[in-house]
């Protein structure tokens, strides 16, 4: 966290201080890294999108922050509710139009063989990483990516440690498994 903008943050004059500025404080201080979140929670061509949905609602809320727990983990639950939303509705969506026209491949010249074995990587990684249910892909993006402890973790999202862990455990397995049976290798 930026040192200026958590000392104006924890300031009891803070809540006093102009909104607007307040915000734009936290938007400029954080705005990366909730893309960062986002980014790795849902598809990336909407990262843009959800980080401003994010931003509008810590915009109605930032009055209501306390200071009682970081701002990083209040900012984190605010994404992690949005992306939860949006990934709910898309799944609903993509029911009545099907998975298939989710899914638009790029139409390119084909590259070097090792280029598009690595392509392929990072495309089962995705897709494997997409295919987790939110609360399991939540804690291992935050853990894994994210550098977060599992205190951290069960802190922002309100569960005991000891289900931060399990989470991890079964994101982990089932990302592996994913990964080798989509790449046609042994998990």
């Amino acid at each position: 966290m930026n040192g200026v903008t958590a000392n104006v943050l924890d300031l009891p004059l803070a809540r006093e201080a102009d909104p607007e500025q307040r915000f734009e404080a936290v938007y400029r201080a954080h705005f990366h890294r909730v893309y960062r979140w986002v980014a790795r929670l849902a598809p990336r061509s909407d990262a843009e999108d959800l980080s401003q949905e994010v931003f509008v609602v810590v915009h109605r809320r930032l009055p209501e922050f306390e200071g009682r727990a970081r701002i990083t983990t209040w900012l984190f639950q605010i994404t992690y509710h949005v992306v939860g939303a949006y990934l709910r509705q898309r799944r609903s969506e993509s029911r009545v139009k099907g998975a298939l026209s989710l899914i638009a491949l790029p139409n390119e010249a084909e590259p070097a063989q090792a280029a598009l074995e690595r392509d392929e990587e990072v495309s089962a990684l995705r897709d494997a990483l997409e295919g987790l249910q939110l609360k399991h892909r939540t804690v291992l993006v935050m853990y894994e990516l994210e550098q977060w402890s599992g205190a951290d973790i069960a802190e922002a999202l309100a569960i005991p440690i000891e289900t931060v862990y399990s989470r991890l455990h079964y994101a982990r397995r089932k990302l592996a498994s994913r990964v080798a049976a989509r790449l046609g290798r042994k998990a």
